[in-house]
Parts: structure tokens; sequence; C-alpha cells
């Protein structure tokens, strides 16, 4: 499956963005609690997405890596929203977070043509015809 190439990589490079982000914000005081669900939403849900993309191949783990950037797209819209607002914004992490957001819209646009798209050699599964008879007539 060469479609999952592309969200392979996006995918990758938007874990290193991640990591860059959060080693730059690692002075903001957060509970441990909230610290390792944002470390697990920020590296780890991303890194499994990878290894399923890898190892199981399946056009579904795209629409989730989909679903996931969706969601991220938006926590980076209100992060630069709340950045931008502050009397002295920092402009690295105005960079790093637009970067982070085009790489979420692309994994969007990519893993979204892999899993809408069938192999050429597969046929879409066949449905069950219903019965059209009404229960009462038999």
């Amino acid at each position: 499956m060469r479609a999952t190439r592309p969200v392979i990589g996006l995918l990758v490079a938007l874990i290193a963005v991640e990591v860059s982000l959060f080693i730059l914000g690692s002075t903001s005081p957060l509970s441990t609690i909230k610290n390792s669900v944002l470390v697990g939403f920020l590296f780890g849900f991303p890194a499994l997405l990878v290894g399923g993309l890898l190892v199981i191949r399946q056009q579904w783990i795209a629409m989730v890596a989909v679903l996931y950037s969706t969601i991220a797209l938006a926590l980076d819209m209100a992060t630069i929203v709340q950045e931008a607002s502050q009397p002295a914004p920092r402009s690295v992490v105005l960079a790093l977070t637009l970067m982070s957001s085009l790489l979420n819209f692309l994994i969007m646009v990519f893993g979204g043509r892999c899993a809408l798209t069938f192999k050429p050699d597969e046929q879409p599964p066949a449905g069950r015809h219903p019965n059209l008879q009404f229960p009462a007539s038999s």
C-alpha cells in the first residue's frame, strides 16, 4: 500500500515538531496527569499510528490518523490564538505551531485519500440484497 507512505512520513515529521514544541514549552507547570495525557496524545498516539500503518497495513488506520489530525489541528489553532494574544508572543512557538498545523492538515488530506481509495484489484464488498416482502404477507 504505497498510499500510506506520505501519511507515515507526515506523522514522523509531526512527532519531531511536537517534540520541539514540548521541549520549548516544558517550563510551564503541568500536573503529572495532564503531562502524561499530553505526552501520550502528542507522541504515543502518532507513534502507534505509524506502527499500525507499517505492521497492520489496513486502510482504516489511515482514517484514524485523519481523526487524530483533526483534533490536533483544532488544538493547534487554539494554541495559535492563545500565543498570539499574549503581550509578547514567542515567534518560535508560533512558527512551530503553524508547522504542526500544516502537517496535521496534510495528514488529513493524504490520510483521507488513502482511506477512501480501494486497491486496484479489490472490489467493494457486495451488500446483501434486502428481503422486500412485508412480514405480514407471508
